[in-house]
C-alpha cells in the first residue's frame, strides 16, 4: 500500500496558488475614478477645446471675410469719391474792358490770390494803375491755360493794355480762373476737393507721419509701441496729449465707423486696419487719408480732406501752402473745433507751433525755416472762406438743370466739373443794390427794419444765360428762395404781353392807334363783377396805344386785351413762360396771376431779344474729373414773336423809363427799357428792365 495522502495546510495552499492582484482602485480606495475614465474625460475635453477653437476660428474667419468684402468695396468706391464742383464765369481781361484796378484786385482776392511779389503763381502786386499778376494754370472748359505772368495797365477805370512780363509781348485776352461757387455734395453734407495721387505736397505727407504715425511705413495697421507710448505720455500729463491710433486706424474711423468708444468698435477698427494694410499699398492709404480726414465745418457742409481745407482756410491750392500753413493743417486733425483758427487762434497757433517743432525734429524743415514759420501769422482769413463762397439761390437753378440729365449719386461722387453762367461781378452788384434799396425804402417810409424782402434775377439779354440770382435779403443764406419759388401777383408787368397779343391778333393795329380809356364793368366767370380803375386819376378818353402802355393806363389796357381776347393773352403768357395758361379771367389783363422773378425774366426775354429768345440756362459745360467733355450747352435761339411788333413794344417801354412810371430811375436816360408793376395794397413792387446786354427783374414785398 502506498503512503497515505498528505493534507495540505490552508496557508500553504494560498502560497502555492497565486492570488489575483488587487485593482488600482482598490489600492487607492473606493472613492477615486478609474484611470481609463480620467483619460477618456481628458480626451473628451481636448476634443471640445479643439472643436471650439475651430468654430471660433471659422467664425473669426467668416467675420474677417465679411469685413474684407465690405472694406474692399467701400474703400475702392469711396477713396476717389468727390462731389461735383461748380464754377462761375472766369473774369476776362482785354483792352477796353470797363474794369478798374481796384476791381481786378477784388476779383483776384476772391479766387485766393495774395498780394506780394508776382514771382510765383497765385500772387499779384499793384503799382498805381498797373497790376502784375502771376496767373495759375487752370483747365478751362475750352482748354488748359498754363501759368503765366502778365502786366495789366489801366486808364480811366478801363483796361488799357495787357502784356506778358517775361517777354513784354502784347496779349489780346487773358482769363483769371473762375471761383468755385458750390458743390453737389451728398445729403449728409460732406464736401471734399480731391487730391490725386502724386499731387499732395511731400512736406505734408511726411509731416503727417512725423506727427500722427511715425512708424506708418513699418507697421501693419496698428502700432503696439505707439499705443504704450501714448498711454505713458497721457498718464504723466493727466490728460490726452497723444493718441495711439495709426493713420490707417484713423482712416478706418472716417470711412467705416461711428464715434462710439466700445471694445467691440475698437476690435473692428483693428481688424479693418489690418485688412486695409493687406489689401492696399501704403501710398494708396496715405492718399486716401489726405482726401478723407475731417478738418472743419462751414455751415451745413463738413470740410473733408486737405485739398478743400487749403481753399477753405487759406484760399489757395494745396500745392501752394507754406510750411507754417502745412503745420496748421496737420494740427487741425487733432480737433478741428477745438483748434478752429477763426474762433480760437491762440490754441491753433500753439498746436501749429508744436507740429512745426515735430517737423524740425524729423528733419523736415531747417532751423531757419522753423524760425520763419514760428514767426508767421496763422494766415487764415475770412476772405479765404469767401473764395469758396456758395450762392444758394443760383445753385437751386443749377441743380434743377442737372437733375434733368444726371443721376444724383453721380453728381455727388464722380468729381464732375460744372462750368456755369454766374458772373460774380454782376452777382455782387445785384446783392449790394438789393440790400441798399431795402434799407433805404424802410427808412424812407417808416417800415420796420428788416421787414421787407426782395429778389433779383439778371439774365444776358441775348443768350438767356443767367448771370445773377439773389434769392432773398439774406444773400448767403439757404432759406426761402423768392427768386425761384416766390410766386407773387405781377401787376402791370403783364401789360406789354397784352399789347403784344393785341398787335399780333389784329395786323391793322399799331402803337399810334387810338384806344378809349373809359370805365368798364365786366362779369368774371365766377359771377363776380369786376370794375377796374386807373391807378392815378380818372379815365383819359381817347389815347394812342403807346401812351396807354407808357403811362400804364388800366382802363385802356383792359380794352386792348378784351379786343384780343383774354384766352389769347392767357395762352400767349403760358407759351412764353413755359407754364400752363393761367385762368382767362378779365383781371388777368391787369396782372392777377402769380409768377416768380425767374418766370418774369422768361416773359421779358422776348422783348429783350427783339422777338427772339434763348431758353434760360445756368450751365455752359460739364466735364468729368479727367477733363473729358460730358456735355456742352450751346446757344439755342428761336423766334417767339414778330420782330417789328416787338420793336414797337420796346419803343413804348423806353418811353415808360423816360416819361412814364420809370422816369425816377437813374437808368431812365441810359437806353434802358422797362416796366414797373404793383399788386393790390402795394404788397408787391416789381421792375423788369433791359438794355442790349442785360435783362433784370426785381421784386420787393
Amino acid at each position: 500500500m502506498g503512503p497515505p495522502p498528505t493534507r495540505t495546510a490552508p496557508h500553504a495552499l494560498r502560497i502555492m496558488t497565486k492570488a489575483p492582484r488587487p485593482a488600482a482602485s482598490e489600492r487607492r480606495g473606493a472613492g477615486s475614478p478609474p484611470v481609463s475614465r480620467l483619460r477618456r474625460t481628458l480626451r473628451w475635453l481636448r476634443r471640445i477645446v479643439v472643436v471650439a477653437a475651430l468654430v471660433v476660428a471659422a467664425g473669426v474667419g467668416l467675420w474677417m471675410l465679411q469685413l474684407d468684402r465690405v472694406i474692399t468695396s467701400t474703400f475702392e468706391g469711396r477713396r476717389w469719391s468727390v462731389p461735383a464742383r461748380v464754377f462761375a464765369l472766369p473774369l476776362e481781361l482785354y483792352a477796353g474792358r470797363a474794369l478798374s484796378a481796384d476791381q481786378l484786385v477784388l476779383e483776384l482776392d476772391r479766387v485766393g490770390y495774395r498780394a506780394g511779389s508776382a514771382r510765383e503763381p497765385g500772387r499779384y502786386v499793384r503799382d498805381g494803375d498797373r497790376v502784375d499778376v502771376h496767373l495759375r494754370s487752370f483747365a478751362f472748359a475750352d482748354g488748359t491755360r498754363r501759368a503765366v505772368r502778365v502786366r495789366v495797365h489801366f486808364e480811366a477805370d478801363r483796361v488799357d493794355r495787357i502784356q506778358r512780363i517775361d517777354d513784354r509781348a502784347r496779349v489780346d485776352l487773358v482769363r483769371v480762373e473762375p471761383p468755385v461757387i458750390g458743390s453737389i455734395f451728398p445729403s449728409h453734407g460732406e464736401d471734399r476737393l480731391i487730391v490725386e495721387p502724386g499731387d499732395a505736397p511731400l512736406l505734408l505727407l511726411e509731416a503727417l507721419k512725423a506727427v500722427e504715425d511715425r512708424n506708418f511705413d513699418k507697421h501693419h495697421g496698428f502700432d503696439p509701441k505707439a499705443i504704450v507710448r501714448a498711454a505713458l505720455v497721457n498718464l504723466r500729463a493727466g490728460s490726452v496729449e497723444q493718441g495711439g491710433s495709426t493713420l490707417t486706424q484713423q482712416l478706418v474711423k472716417n470711412y467705416f465707423l461711428d464715434g462710439r468708444r466700445t471694445l467691440e468698435r475698437k476690435l473692428r477698427e483693428l481688424a479693418m486696419a489690418v485688412i486695409l494694410e493687406l489689401r492696399f499699398e501704403k501710398a494708396d492709404l496715405l492718399n486716401a487719408y489726405v482726401n478723407e480726414v475731417y478738418v472743419g465745418q462751414d455751415g451745413a457742409r463738413a470740410v473733408h480732406g486737405f485739398g478743400l481745407a487749403s481753399q477753405f482756410y487759406f484760399g489757395k491750392p494745396l500745392g501752394d501752402v507754406t510750411p507754417a500753413e502745412t503745420a496748421l493743417l496737420v494740427a487741425l486733425i487733432r480737433g478741428p473745433s477745438y483748434y478752429n483758427p477763426f474762433r480760437h487762434p491762440e490754441r491753433a497757433r500753439a498746436r501749429r507751433d508744436l507740429v512745426l517743432r515735430r517737423m524740425a525734429e524729423a528733419d523736415l524743415v531747417t532751423d531757419v525755416e522753423l524760425e520763419t514759420a514760428l514767426a508767421a501769422p496763422l494766415g487764415v482769413e475770412r476772405r479765404a472762406r469767401r473764395a469758396g463762397r456758395y450762392y444758394p439761390a443760383f445753385m437751386d437753378l443749377v441743380r434743377t438743370q442737372l437733375r434733368r440729365d444726371y443721376d444724383p449719386v453721380q453728381l455727388a461722387s464722380n468729381g464732375f466739373r460744372i462750368f456755369t453762367t454766374l458772373d460774380p461781378v454782376v452777382q455782387e452788384s445785384a446783392e449790394r443794390a438789393l440790400q441798399e434799396t431795402l434799407g433805404a425804402t424802410e427808412a424812407a417810409r417808416g417800415i420796420e427794419v428788416g421787414s421787407l424782402q426782395g429778389a433779383v434775377v439778371v439774365v444776358h439779354a441775348q443768350t438767356g444765360e443767367v448771370q445773377a440770382v439773389v434769392g432773398s435779403r439774406d444773400v448767403g443764406g439757404a432759406g426761402f428762395n423768392y427768386a425761384v419759388d416766390g410766386r407773387r401777383p405781377i401787376g402791370s408787368l403783364v401789360k406789354p404781353l397784352v399789347y403784344l397779343s393785341a398787335l399780333e391778333a389784329d395786323p391793322s393795329l399799331h402803337l399810334a392807334s387810338v384806344v378809349d380809356d373809359a370805365p368798364v364793368r365786366l362779369r368774371e366767370p365766377n359771377g363776380a363783377v369786376w370794375a377796374p380803375s386807373n391807378f392815378s386819376g380818372g379815365p383819359r378818353g381817347a389815347v394812342p396805344l403807346y401812351r396807354a402802355l407808357a403811362e400804364s393806363l388800366n382802363l385802356a389796357t383792359v380794352a386792348v386785351g378784351m379786343s384780343a381776347g383774354v384766352e389769347v393773352v392767357a395762352e400767349r403768357i403760358g407759351s412764353i413762360v413755359g407754364i400752363d395758361a393761367p385762368a382767362p379771367y378779365p383781371s388777368l389783363l391787369l396782372g392777377a396771376m402769380d409768377l416768380s422773378p425767374v418766370q418774369v425774366a422768361r416773359l421779358y426775354a422776348v422783348f429783350a431779344g427783339g422777338g427772339f429768345a434763348a431758353p434760360q440756362k445756368t450751365i455752359l459745360a460739364v466735364e468729368d474729373r479727367a477733363g473729358g467733355k460730358l456735355d456742352r450747352f450751346p446757344l439755342e435761339m428761336g423766334q417767339r414773336a414778330d420782330p417789328a411788333t416787338v420793336l414797337a413794344i420796346d419803343h413804348a417801354l423806353g418811353v415808360v423809363m423816360r416819361r412814364g412810371t420809370g422816369r425816377g430811375s437813374r437808368f431812365a436816360e441810359r437806353g434802358v427799357a422797362g416796366k414797373t408793376g404793383t399788386s393790390d395794397e402795394f404788397r408787391d413792387a416789381w421792375f423788369a428792365g433791359f438794355d442790349a446786354a442785360h435783362l433784370a427783374v426785381v421784386w420787393v414785398g
